[in-house]
């Protein structure tokens, strides 16, 4: 998603970033919405296509502002106003999450994923007429509150799909996440500016469809009215979003640099070289299911995150290190991806295992997707500017520094040395 932007890299770290930080500082109150009222049984291509829905809004998401570099040139290039932009972005979540919680107890679930479509419909299609940079950020945020409310509820409606076999149902949940940011960037390598009004349609009608797929087909079940506020100072779920975190700052902090690194040492553009390190990071799908097949074979959380991390920390160092070809590097980063992409996929996993009660599984839902997105959130501009201020070894040192601080995070929770 780096581009070859005239802007410092700071500025493009932002850029990088904010796609996700419509979701940070509210989503654990959209979680303790969807406490109160469960899940819904659904059919397994009903979790498909809410998992499509997902995927498909990331490129929507990105698409809009990058394919407005142009109009909006002078804004993007003064760090200051890309500061602001963010700040903006993360106002309405820090601002207003308990009245989206307020809403969602009155309306359940079911009216919540729908709305939650709608609302990224509605803000897609009016992004391809926004010709105002504060619009256009605007209508994002409304596009990503609506993104924030149906993962949080998608995330207890796996469970409710598959209740026997929930840690493989909510790591294939967890790979829409990979899916979305790949073909984001290499979308944004290839596809050029198409008109925004296409794009904003396109990706609203598919909304749109989905929303009304699940309106009909699913049905509402009945509310469980157990509090949500219990969850918020339960401690595996507390260190569990803490892990969450981490790893994803990790995850996206490398898909930023990866481009910028390789491409100062092969001599390539970032915008090639970041096309080429979307299509290795497409593998990750496998390393977030894998540990939902692990977990279900006796193998203990811990161990698993554990050796993942380990292997993570030395593939990255050897890609963006090592005097390797680009080729190798590639590949190397492809594993690291595989490797790293298994820590979000284990930790959705265990998410019904660290919740206080079943009843509150909505609400740790949303507060490890409120740790993802300040994850994206910072992961991102932090490398960035760690590599412009000291360098690829100090990037990379940080990145396995926030492996080992995850794995930290959850060593000492029992349920994670425990066979599920």
């Amino acid at each position: 998603m780096v581009r070859t932007y005239d802007v410092s890299l700071g500025a493009a770290g932002f850029a990088v970033s904010c796609v996700m930080l419509p979701g940070a500082l509210a989503g654990w109150s959209f979680g303790t919405a969807t406490d109160r009222f469960g899940a819904k049984r659904v059919a397994v291509a009903g979790l498909l296509l809410a998992a499509g829905a997902s995927l498909l809004a990331k490129p929507g998401l990105t698409a809009g502002p990058l394919g407005l570099r142009e109009r909006h040139h002078a804004a993007l290039r003064a760090l200051g106003a890309a500061g602001f932009a963010v700040s903006c972005v993360m106002l309405p979540g820090a601002l207003a999450g308990w009245s989206f919680g307020t809403a969602t107890d009155r309306f359940g679930a079911k009216r919540v994923a729908v709305a939650g479509l709608l609302l990224a419909a509605g803000a897609s299609l009016l992004s391809g007429f926004s010709f105002n940079f504060l619009v256009l950020i605007s209508l994002r945020v409304v596009e990503g509150v609506g993104y924030t409310l149906l993962v949080v509820a998608a995330t207890v409606l796996a469970v409710a799909v598959m209740p026997g076999r929930t840690a493989l149902a909510l790591s294939v949940w967890s790979s829409f996440a990979p899916i979305g940011f790949a073909l984001g960037q290499w979308a944004a390598a290839y596809a050029g500016d198409p008109p925004l009004q296409v794009v904003g349609a396109t990706h609203a009608a598919i909304l749109v469809v989905a929303a009304l797929a699940l309106h009909f087909a699913v049905d509402a079940v009945p509310r469980m009215r157990t509090p949500g506020g219990g969850a918020l100072r339960h401690p595996p779920a507390l260190w569990t979003a803490a892990a969450f975190g981490g790893v994803c700052a990790v995850l996206i902090a490398s898909i930023a640099l990866a481009p910028v690194v390789l491409a100062s040492r092969s001599g390539l553009s970032v915008a090639h070289v970041a096309s080429l390190t979307a299509l290795a990071a497409l593998p990750a799908i496998v390393g977030r299911i894998a540990p939902g097949w692990l977990l279900e074979r006796g193998f203990a959380a811990f161990s698993v995150f554990a050796a993942a991390s380990a292997l993570g920390a030395v593939t990255i160092a050897a890609a963006l290190l090592a005097p390797l070809p680009l080729a190798g590097a590639i590949v190397l980063f492809g594993a690291f991806q595989i490797l790293a992409g298994a820590l979000p996929g284990l930790l959705s996993a265990m998410l019904p295992r660290v919740a206080p009660t079943p009843a509150q599984l909505g609400t740790v839902s949303g507060m490890c997707s409120q740790a993802v997105n300040m994850g994206n959130l910072i992961g991102p501009p932090l490398a960035l500017a760690v590599y412009a201020a000291a360098g690829t070894g100090a990037a990379v040192l940080m990145l396995i520094v926030l492996l080992g601080a995850s794995a930290l995070a959850i060593a000492r929770l029992s349920v994670f040395r425990q066979a599920i």
